[in-house]
């Protein structure tokens, strides 16, 4: 995962996966990243699912900027609803310490990195961010929500978890660490939601596991 600067001030779990039980420590950084259309350009990113691969990516429903929009799975075109930023905030742990995220998240993968997506079409930033309205459960859709408020806005890396490039993403308002809430692709042009972190034929579902596109789709 790469992203644009900072704006954030400085397990026992599924087979598998590695326990990663820490005492709080130093934040990571992170690099710039790159988007749909040609006025985003190289500042935009979108993400994919390993299970369809970046034929189909992340996208604003109808290219709407209001809260509350449901973002799906789409066709990689060069449509400002697939028009996202980056944003770098800080670890699980800085996060934690700052009363962002829980102790599910913060004490459980310390070390991993936190970011937001904020829909930028046509490189616009619009406020809102890729989120929940609610605290993550099985099946809450992923909708537009204003960036900056609330850790259901926040996507933690669980980078220990890469397999070829791809890694699951975990809400940050996640309560579990047995089987972690995380962003989960459903059909193509269907709701993307959040759901607890499970295997199909012992290896972590195609659903679930993503990877950052950049530059024009």
């Amino acid at each position: 995962m790469t992203a644009r600067e900072p704006r954030h001030p400085a397990r026992n779990i599924l087979p598998g996966i590695t326990a990663l039980i820490w005492v709080c420590g130093g934040a990571a950084g992170a690099a710039p990243a790159h988007a749909a259309t040609p006025t985003c350009g190289t500042s935009c990113t979108t993400v994919f699912p390993q299970q369809t691969g970046d034929l189909d990516v992340g996208a604003v429903q109808g290219s709407v900027a209001q809260a509350g929009q449901p973002i799906i799975l789409f066709p990689a075109a060069p449509t400002p609803a697939e028009d996202f930023t980056l944003l770098y905030l800080a670890t699980a742990c800085t996060l934690y310490t700052d009363g962002i995220v829980g102790p599910a998240v913060g004490l459980t993968w310390p070390s991993d990195n936190g970011y937001e997506y904020e829909y930028t079409p046509d490189g616009a930033p619009s406020g809102l961010c890729a989120g929940l309205a609610v605290t993550a459960a099985n099946g809450v859709p992923v909708t537009l929500q204003p960036c900056g408020v609330t850790a259901k806005t926040v996507w933690i890396t669980l980078s220990v978890d890469t397999i070829g490039g791809y890694q699951p993403l975990i809400n940050g308002s996640d309560t579990v660490t047995a089987a972690p809430y995380v962003l989960t692709a459903g059909g193509v042009k269907g709701a993307l939601i959040t759901q607890q972190l499970y295997l199909v034929a012992g290896t972590f579902a195609p659903a679930q596991m993503w990877q950052n596109i950049t530059g024009l789709l």
